[in-house]
């Protein structure tokens, strides 16, 4: 008997009994499509993470490291304290690495380094003020050869960065609100949702910095400069897009004026190191040693690429997660198809005896009952297939998974998964046929054929 000839006998048993392997299938179905889901959402989770990505390409480093500032009489003021407490770790303050111009010059020394950039970030907080809005972000100090280096480009007006202008965000004008709105919307509300004010055009206009420090007598000082709007960035990522471009010299005299400019101390970042570094690889493997290399030197660095790592091992062990709960079901289905495949051995024992007695091997009969059941389970593999895309397809257009608060369509099928859940369908089948396979090759023809 010939595997075609094993596999039409196998079809026409299978049809004989439509009810009970449909019934049988069905379990299998919905074993199927509860896989296909889970695997979808886990699938989908990690696919939405990858996209709340910081705009930076995975070859750049973004890194801020330690400024030499000292606390004197609730002030930062530097070089004004003779002695730095030790911090926790056992070491002194002082003794912290920076990146200063001799360290800048090292790093783009090192093997794998494309180029070195350098900002100046506002060591404090600003209000910033257009009209009756009201709003924050991070401030950093940079040249427009920086904004370009960055890859960043302008959506409106352009790059240009000089005395007294500002480059913006795309979501910057987005991000500013009312007070008087919000107290007006929230009340004594918890939780209530404010109103949303439609986004200005900044392009052109000025803004306020409304700065804050404390004196040294522990009176607030206030202090308030204009800039100009020249420029609003295109979308790039939450690193970027919520933020402010000013000239590295405008910052510099900020934290100069917020951080010990009354005592006649001047920031220099040359000197006292820089607040941003951004250190660009040659290649993506090149990331790792660069990593290791400024490790080595005393710099804790986290990197995208560190990040994305991470992110994609915890959705590999949440897809396996989901995966082994969707599987769990469909191994349940398959304690059905064993059922049903040793009720067809108890109504077909003489046709089992019959054929032996003809000639059929033990491999043959062995072979038609495993062909059933497989049957039974790629049947039911297909359909749970088509049914779990059709639900992942709903789930996706409804938007009904929701990340950190936010609505997103957090479900994706990809497209290996089908394929890989009807053979697994089929697999389950297979196995669950094992036993009564096995013990229907091993009937005596004689006994068989005996048999009521």
């Amino acid at each position: 008997m010939g595997l075609r000839d094993v596999l039409l006998l196998a079809m026409s048993n299978l049809r004989r009994t439509r009810s009970r392997v449909l019934l049988t299938a069905l379990g299998v179905l919905i074993g199927t499509a509860s896989l296909v889901v889970l695997v979808s959402l886990g699938a989908g989770l990690q696919r939405l993470s990858t996209e709340f990505t910081s705009g930076s390409p995975l070859t750049e480093i973004h890194m801020n490291p330690h400024t030499r500032y000292r606390m004197v009489q609730g002030a930062e003021l530097d070089g004004l304290a003779a002695e730095v407490p030790p911090s926790r770790c056992g070491s002194r303050i002082e003794d912290l690495p920076v990146v200063d111009t001799a360290m800048r010059a090292e790093f783009a020394g090192l093997p794998g380094v494309s180029w070195v950039a350098v900002y100046e970030t506002l060591l404090g907080t600003a209000e910033i003020e257009y009209g009756s809005l009201r709003g924050y972000g991070s401030i950093r100090g940079g040249s427009s050869s920086l904004l370009t280096q960055l890859g960043l480009e302008a959506a409106q007006g352009s790059l240009a960065l000089e005395r007294g202008t500002a480059v913006v965000g795309a979501d910057f004008a987005a991000s500013l609100f009312d007070p008087a709105q919000r107290r007006a919307d929230t009340g004594s509300r918890p939780g209530a949702v404010v109103t949303s004010v439609s986004p200005p055009d900044l392009l052109g206009k000025r803004l306020l910095l409304r700065l804050t420090t404390l004196g040294s007598d522990g009176e607030l000082i206030e202090n308030t400069i204009r800039i100009r709007v020249v420029g609003v960035l295109a979308p790039k990522g939450w690193l970027y897009d919520q933020g402010i471009f000013l000239s590295e010299r405008d910052v510099v005299a900020l934290n100069t004026w917020m951080h010990g400019g009354r005592a006649g101390l001047r920031r220099d970042p040359g000197r006292q190191g820089y607040t941003g570094v951004v250190i660009k690889a040659v290649d993506l493997p090149s990331v790792v040693a660069i990593e290791e290399a400024l490790h080595a030197r005393g710099f804790p660095v986290y990197t995208e690429r560190k990040q994305l790592e991470e992110w994609m091992d915890f959705f590999t062990v949440l897809q396996l997660f989901l995966g082994g709960i969707g599987a769990i079901s469909l191994f349940v289905a398959a304690f059905g198809t064993s059922n049903t495949m040793l009720m067809a051995i108890h109504e077909r024992t003489q046709e089992i005896g019959l054929m032996k007695a003809i000639g059929a091997s033990n491999r043959a009969v062995r072979l038609i009952f495993l062909a059933e059941s497989a049957g039974i389970g790629c049947l039911g593999g297909v359909g749970g297939a088509l049914v779990g895309l059709l639900f992942s397809l709903l789930l996706s257009l409804g938007g009904s998974i929701q990340i950190a608060g936010l609505p997103a369509a957090g479900v994706y099928t990809p497209p290996w998964l089908l394929g890989f859940a009807v053979l697994f369908a089929g697999v389950v089948g297979v196995i669950s046929g094992t036993y009564p396979a096995h013990r229907a090759a091993k009937l005596v023809p004689i006994v068989a054929l005996k048999c009521e």
